[in-house]
């Protein structure tokens, strides 16, 4: 069984021990903890089984802009739901849709496109329709003000975050040359850990867009 730091403290705490260097708790304290969130950044848009939240959102008549969710990172997909029936729309690049509205028209939205951190829609809505939306998303941000503070990464994801934060640490914070045999065992440790959990997303979501090993 998979043993997990479960709060930020144990996490800082594992690092801490795993590379024997008691000044992370206090001199480097913060380099460990940015440490921490350049690793949860890193693997943040990558798609995990718990960072792939159904959310919907309205159109408004008139508007062919909707604001993403809170948090999204990658839109995968967009779907126009009408009762109970789930209309899959087409992905297209900015330039497709803005050639699309050449020609102004309204009504039920059939296309798609990023647009910032909203999405723009063709044809432009005549009525509020909701959307479905699927993609990947942070999780719930770690407070470093609060010990106790925890997360997904913290937890299911702990053992790849603390291989993250070696790497960087090594690399960025503690002059490790690239020969040098802590930052080669963290590389293969980050490689393990990310392979171990990305195989467990395959076997809970098996959406078929999960990319293999590093």
């Amino acid at each position: 069984m998979a043993v997990y730091a479960t709060t930020l403290a144990g996490l800082r705490s594992r690092i801490i021990a795993e590379t024997n260097r008691d000044d992370l708790a206090d001199d480097l304290a913060t380099g460990l903890d940015q440490a921490i969130a350049d690793a949860i950044d890193f693997y943040a848009a990558e798609p995990w089984w718990f960072n792939q939240p159904r959310a919907t959102a309205t159109t408004t008549s008139g508007n062919e802009y909707v604001t993403k969710p809170s948090g999204a990172r990658v839109q995968d997909r967009v779907m126009l739901l009408i009762g109970d029936v789930r209309y899959g729309m087409t992905k297209r690049s900015l330039a497709e849709i803005e050639g699309l509205y050449s020609s102004s028209s309204q009504g039920q939205p059939t296309d798609w496109c990023d647009y910032g951190t909203q999405v723009r829609l063709w044809p432009k809505p005549n009525a509020a329709y909701t959307l479905v939306w699927l993609g990947d998303s942070d999780v719930a941000a770690l407070d470093y003000a609060d010990d106790a503070s925890s997360s997904y990464w913290t937890n299911q994801g702990a053992a790849l975050i603390c291989a993250r934060a070696k790497v960087i640490l090594y690399r960025d914070y503690l002059s490790a040359e690239a020969t040098d045999p802590r930052l080669i065992l963290a590389q293969s440790q980050e490689k393990e850990a990310y392979d171990r959990l990305k195989g467990e997303t395959n076997r809970r979501v098996g959406t078929g867009r999960i990319r293999g090993s590093l």
